[in-house]
């Protein structure tokens, strides 16, 4: 038979209280009637009427005291209650609002894969276009199909991440090493025709792993030097920089380009949905961004430079 484990009872510390505070009043009360009566006999003196006299004048200051203490006692621990209340109810907040954010940033991420799908197809067209007018340059039109094959490998990329994403919007934490992840990224980048004439290279003292999403890394890495390389084609020429380091407990990541630094009016809507910073988009890219490194407790900022540069901090995996 399967015993039934019974609650332990809470000690009666009260109840032994009370015993022992009525214990001393009936104490004080007997030697007060013995004294009193003593005083009407006139018998009362020597070390009886020296400790009545000390007791009928110090224990009603010593009780005044202790019932001060309790008092004050009482109202500690009812704030503290109160206020570990609070904490708890914060923390619950604060819960459910990551939860939140990261339910919408998925959603929202959805839409910006669905929507980046244009870029991969784009460049296919493009290089389509280009192989229809090399014809008879077997090396060109080889080269042409390598890069064919690089963007189409980017669209099976971003159905990918699609299928990838669950319905609760939590993502999936282990350790990615980053700067595979950059790497890849930079040489994906320069195979797009319209990115020949600009440089995206990768600065690094060794491997970097994070504990984060591999699919929201790269989302963000992705928007981030989308954001550096149509700056620099305005300008039509420049690099981007990938910086990666290590601060403390944390990896950070660094886009650094050379095109021209943003005005203060831009910087302080910069991160705002729906606010595009440039004439083509929708301005959900630098929002998604920032709410997917959130999700990774981590976080995205602009940092002051003689270009743009934006900075993505995410925590360190274990052991690295």
């Amino acid at each position: 038979m399967q015993s039934v484990h019974q609650p332990e009872q809470p000690a009666p510390k009260l109840a032994r209280y009370v015993v022992l505070g009525a214990i001393a009043a009936l104490s004080y009360v007997s030697f007060d009637l013995l004294a009193e009566s003593k005083i009407r006999d006139g018998t009362l003196h020597g070390a009886l009427a020296s400790a009545h006299a000390v007791i009928d004048k110090v224990l009603p200051l010593v009780a005044g005291v202790l019932l001060g203490i309790l008092i004050h006692h009482r109202r500690v621990r009812s704030r503290l209650s109160a206020h570990q209340e609070l904490a708890v109810r914060a923390e619950a907040l604060r819960q459910r609002l990551l939860k939140v954010e990261r339910d919408q940033a998925v959603w929202v991420l959805a839409a910006a894969v669905l929507h980046e799908l244009n870029n991969p197809l784009h460049a296919l067209g493009l290089l389509l276009d280009e192989h229809a007018d090399s014809e008879g340059d077997d090396a060109r039109q080889a080269e042409l199909g390598r890069r064919a094959r690089a963007q189409m490998d980017r669209v099976r990329a971003q159905l990918a991440q699609l299928r990838a994403m669950r319905s609760a919007g939590a993502p999936e934490l282990r350790p990615v090493a980053v700067d595979r992840v950059a790497t890849l990224l930079a040489d994906d980048l320069t195979c797009l025709p319209e990115n020949d004439a600009f440089e995206v290279r990768v600065q690094t003292d060794g491997p970097l792993l994070v504990h984060g999403d591999p699919t929201y890394l790269r989302t963000i890495l992705e928007n981030l030097l989308d954001n550096s390389l149509r700056a620099l084609r305005e300008r039509g020429k420049g690099s981007v920089t990938i910086q990666l380091g290590r601060e403390q407990e944390h990896a950070v990541v660094r886009i650094c380009d050379t095109g021209p630094p943003l005005s203060p009016a831009l910087r302080a809507s910069l991160f705002e949905p729906l606010r595009p910073q440039k004439t083509q988009g929708l301005g959900l890219g630098l929002p998604i961004a920032r709410a997917l490194a959130r999700a990774m407790n981590g976080e995205l900022s602009y940092e002051d430079a003689s270009g743009k540069s934006f900075r993505l901090e995410l925590p360190l995996a274990v052991g690295s």
